[in-house]
């Protein structure tokens, strides 16, 4: 495993944090399992959500967290201000959550039912640009001066509000925001699978080169595009084709699986590589839901692309 250090968090960070949004109560001994696995080689990051795994994500890692008593050594992560979202998973825009007072039921909604006393970092699902970040910024911050956080950052924001929540906290003499938590992967999304998601571009996860705020990426490996699993045919689920069905992802797609085959590794390694590789610290969600899957994922590790390869990768040059 490998580590970065995050503002805020006295721990070192594990570079692949599990995710949790495939939790559910039916796969309860194969999730156990998998967070077994995950500890056992190195990781120490859990991502929750109250409303992940149809809301029941958080009751599932409580239940692993007393199991194993192994609290102390792990890093925790909550996410507030999610929309409503129903048992058939559907996302209901209407139903839009981004309110001060929403991080703060939020948060102890979800303290309760993960049996923790404190996260040590607390994210915004979405955003709302119509309520000013003061609002959204004093919150968070008077919840960490309260020990209930440890550190504090946000989630599908596009970057002029990003930047105006950095200036805000600056001003103010906060902590700040400790973490960035887009969508970035090898990917161009042309639509985005959920309301209010916000998938980084280069430039976009770039801009972190220097800064005191993290990236961590979900959806780094872009919804198993780069594992090459979707037909072409026009049977892949819609949301897929609307998000990566074009001629440049598919050439992206090709150059992974030729740099792929020279490396012995598979393409989906490849995507995950190039987030990975980038020049400055990034964090990525994943969501194995096999030792075969995470084998996959701890195995991008070891593989390490230049910035020839990436620029090739990413269509920038026709060689490298």
């Amino acid at each position: 495993m490998e580590y970065i250090k995050v503002k805020g968090i006295e721990k070192p960070v594990s570079k692949l944090v599990m995710g949790t949004a495939w939790f559910a109560p039916d796969f309860e001994d194969e999730i156990f399992k998998m967070l077994d696995v995950y500890v056992e080689q190195g990781g120490n990051v859990i991502d929750i959500g109250r409303f992940y795994g149809i809301a029941r994500s958080e009751k599932i890692v409580k239940k692993w967290l007393e199991a194993r008593n192994n609290r102390k050594d792990l890093i925790i992560i909550d996410k507030c201000c999610h929309p409503i979202i129903t048992p058939d998973g559907v996302h209901h825009p209407e139903y839009w959550r981004v309110k001060p007072d929403l991080i703060t039921d939020d948060l102890h909604y979800s303290l309760l039912h993960t049996g923790c006393d404190y996260f040590d970092l607390y994210l915004l699902h979405r955003d709302d640009p119509k309520v000013p970040v003061s609002e959204i910024i004093d919150r968070l911050e008077s919840h960490r001066e309260e020990g209930l956080i440890g550190a504090y950052g946000v989630s599908n924001w596009e970057l002029p509000r990003v930047q105006e929540a950095m200036e805000y906290c600056e001003s103010k003499g906060y902590q700040g925001l400790s973490v960035n938590n887009p969508s970035y992967s090898l990917a161009e999304v042309r639509v985005t699978r959920w309301p209010g998601c916000v998938y980084a571009d280069d430039a976009y996860a770039k801009w972190h080169q220097g800064k005191d705020i993290t990236l961590f990426s979900w959806a780094a490996q872009a919804h198993g595009f780069f594992a090459d699993v979707y037909p072409r045919d026009g049977s892949a689920p819609q949301d897929i084709q609307a998000a990566f069905f074009y001629d440049d992802n598919f050439e992206r797609l090709k150059r992974a699986q030729e740099i792929a085959n020279e490396k012995g590794v598979d393409s989906i390694n490849i995507a995950l590589a190039y987030v990975l590789s980038q020049p400055f610290d990034v964090a990525t969600i994943i969501g194995s839901r096999s030792r075969k899957e995470f084998d996959s994922c701890i195995q991008t590790l070891d593989i390490k692309l230049t910035s020839a390869e990436l620029a090739y990768l990413n269509l920038e040059t026709d060689y490298r």
